[in-house]
């Protein structure tokens, strides 16, 4: 699994973020969160999350 750079994002299968379409990953990250509703979560706020999805907390 690889994390986006730009989104922070993780990627499955593909080369290219499903969030932000951005093809810049890499497979040095750190930590894992979930938002399942971005919109009610304010550790989604605090991250800038505004998708539903699996997200690394750090990348290297």
């Amino acid at each position: 699994m690889k994390a986006c750079k730009q989104c922070k994002a993780l990627v499955k299968n593909s080369n290219k973020c499903p969030v932000c379409g951005s093809e810049d990953l890499t497979e040095k990250w750190y930590g894992l969160v979930v938002i399942l509703n971005p919109e009610k979560s304010e550790l989604a706020k605090l991250l800038n999350i505004n998708v539903a999805g699996e997200y690394a907390l750090q990348l290297e």
